[in-house]
Formats: C-alpha cells, sequence, structure tokens
C-alpha cells in the first residue's frame, strides 16, 4: 500500500485504557499536534460535522502555507470548508454521465487540465461521483463531458431544469498561503478501483503531492461513521434459530464484499465467461457451432493516438484515447453478438 511505502503517513489512533481492556480510538483534529511547515491531512469520505474549532485549527494550518486534502461526495465536507474560509463547496448531488463505462452513474472523465495531480492520466473511472462548485482562487484539473447532468431529485433522469454540465471533480483551491486539494469521488481511492483505466497514477500523483516536502501526512478517521457488518450480524442472529444463522452470515460476507469491493462482480463474470468458453468449445467439437472467422486485428491505440496528435495537435489526448478505446470496445461487443447470434 502507498501509505506504507512512502513512510510518511501518521497513525491518527490512540490506545485507551479502562482495567485491563485496551481499545483503539480515532484522535481528533484538536490532538494533532500540526505543524503546517512540515505536515500536510487527507480527510477522505467524511460523514460527521466538523465543529467551529475544528474548522478554525484546519483554516490557521492551511493558511500558514500546509496542504489539506478533503475527498468527499456526498458527506460533511462542506462545513469543514466553510468554517475554513475556503469559496469552493460540493455540490452533494450525484453526477450522471453519458460518457461511461457500464451505466451512467459510473463516468469516464477524460477533460483533463495539465498539472502535477493529473501527470500521464488520460482517462479517470469515476464511481457516483459528486461534483465541486468552485470558487474565486479555485481552479478545476478534471471535469466531467459536456453531456453529464446534476441528478437533482436522483431519479436518474436529465429532467428540466437540472443543470448540465461539465462539472469539475477535481479542484486546487489557495486558502492563504496553502493549497485545498479537493475531489468529488473519493472512491476513485478505494482499492476496487484503482486498477481502472489511470486510476493507479492519479492516486499515485495525489500522494505524492500532499506527502512531497512533508514529513507527516495525517489522515483523519474521527469524522467517519464505519459499518460493521460483523457486530450488526451478530446482534442480528442473536434473534434467529440455529438453523438460520449460517446462511445469514454467509449472505451478509456476501453482501459485504459486493459493497465494498468488486470480488462478486468478478467471480460473476469469470463464471459466465467459463461457461460460454465451455459451451463453445462443445459445440466445435460436436461441429454445430458457428465456424472460425478471422480475427479482428487489434488497434495500436497508443499509435494510433500519437499520429492523430500530430495531425491534430489542439486535440486533447485524453478524448482521443477514450474515443478509440470506445471504438474498440463496441468493436469486440459486436464481434460477441454475431458468435452469439452465429
Amino acid at each position: 500500500m502507498l501509505t506504507y511505502e512512502t513512510g510518511k503517513f501518521v497513525p491518527s489512533f490512540k490506545t485507551e485504557t479502562s482495567g485491563t481492556d485496551i481499545t483503539i480510538a480515532a484522535m481528533g483534529l484538536s490532538e494533532l499536534a500540526l505543524d503546517p511547515a512540515t505536515d500536510a491531512v487527507a480527510i477522505v469520505g467524511p460523514s460527521d460535522d466538523f465543529s467551529e474549532s475544528e474548522g478554525q485549527l484546519i483554516g490557521a494550518f492551511l493558511r500558514a502555507g500546509s496542504v489539506v486534502l478533503v475527498a468527499d461526495d456526498f458527506g460533511s465536507g462542506n462545513s469543514l470548508l466553510e468554517s475554513v474560509g475556503a469559496a469552493s463547496r460540493f455540490s452533494g448531488k450525484l453526477v450522471i454521465d453519458l460518457s461511461f463505462e457500464k451505466k451512467p452513474q459510473f463516468p469516464v472523465c477524460y477533460d483533463l487540465r495539465v498539472d502535477d495531480l493529473t501527470r500521464n492520466v488520460s482517462l479517470l473511472q469515476l464511481n457516483y461521483p459528486s461534483s465541486i462548485t468552485l470558487g474565486a482562487g479555485a481552479s478545476g484539473l478534471a471535469f466531467t463531458s459536456s453531456a453529464s447532468w446534476l441528478d437533482n431529485n436522483g431519479n436518474g433522469l436529465q429532467d428540466y431544469g437540472e443543470p448540465w454540465g461539465p462539472f469539475p471533480v477535481i479542484a486546487k483551491e489557495q486558502v492563504g498561503q496553502g493549497t485545498l486539494v479537493l475531489l468529488s469521488d473519493p472512491s476513485v481511492l478505494i482499492n476496487g478501483m484503482r486498477e481502472l483505466l489511470d486510476n493507479a497514477r492519479f492516486a499515485d500523483n495525489l500522494v505524492s503531492y500532499i506527502s512531497s516536502s512533508r514529513t507527516g501526512v495525517f489522515f483523519d478517521e474521527s469524522h467517519r461513521t464505519y459499518f460493521d457488518p460483523v457486530t450488526v450480524t451478530t446482534v442480528f442472529t442473536g434473534s434467529v434459530s440455529n438453523h438460520w444463522k449460517g446462511a445469514i452470515l454467509v449472505t451478509a460476507t456476501l453482501l459485504t464484499l459486493w459493497a465494498v469491493t468488486d470480488f462478486v462482480d468478478r467471480a460473476f463474470a469469470w463464471t459466465v465467461g467459463a461457461f460460454r468458453r465451455m459451451w463453445s468449445y462443445i459445440s466445435r467439437r460436436l461441429g454445430f457451432g458457428p465456424k472460425e472467422e478471422p480475427t479482428r486485428q487489434e488497434v495500436d491505440i497508443d499509435a494510433l493516438t500519437e499520429e492523430v496528435r500530430r495531425a491534430h495537435p489542439e486535440w486533447r489526448e485524453g478524448l482521443i484515447r477514450h474515443v478509440l478505446k470506445e471504438r474498440r470496445r463496441h468493436g469486440r461487443f459486436l464481434d460477441r453478438s454475431r458468435e452469439r447470434s452465429g
């Protein structure tokens, strides 16, 4: 994990003792000995509001020249932004985009500005993102497409009066002498999303940026509400018969894996793919499967992108790559459709 590779991340937990019991508790922001010259703070996915005193502490820390990351979508990040005196805000509304992977709630972001955070990044895979309303002194670094909109009423449709994009999803704002980094989709940083498109490169850039020239990076965990499936399941299963407890525990485990990882989706996709390969093999052996056709020659996207950029230097590289990858994906889909219909 990157937190261990850098050697700069400082635990924001403490041990509390009561007789013979030892517990781990999250340290509040007011308990951290923060030095704006050597430290940075990362606040990811906050759900509990920040107090006025916490906002003043982070605000003074930021204005003195530090770096603060706030990654939030539908949580309590705005309460901190208001307290520190930032001009930008999270919209708190879901962004739906017709430039997507699998479904419109999974936008593909290809409109990126040149910055340390976007170095070597052409495409980002988002997952139910919100957006950022830029204030004075803020600059957007990554935007959804012009075919995106804010789903204000949550019905998944583009209704009259709902604003169209593009919307910023990554931004920087100068607050005093410090830099506030804003990200409106914290899920970009989770393990299940890291290997999609260029998310890993962005995560690496983000870690490098907030830890550069600093000896400590503090992660605030005191404003996050954690779901404990073990405790919930234990309490629930205590009221049912032993006959159902095993099934409930297995179901709860699978639901937890499905909610926080892509393990179940990958396992299902692998099972379906294996069944199709087996059926195709049996069909060919029995002689009634579709005849083999010449395979499609894959396009070298890197080479073609470079060729297009030479012809049209004013076009964005991320957009070119996105169009070419979509064309390749659609071609593969048509090939599979022909195989199934053949």
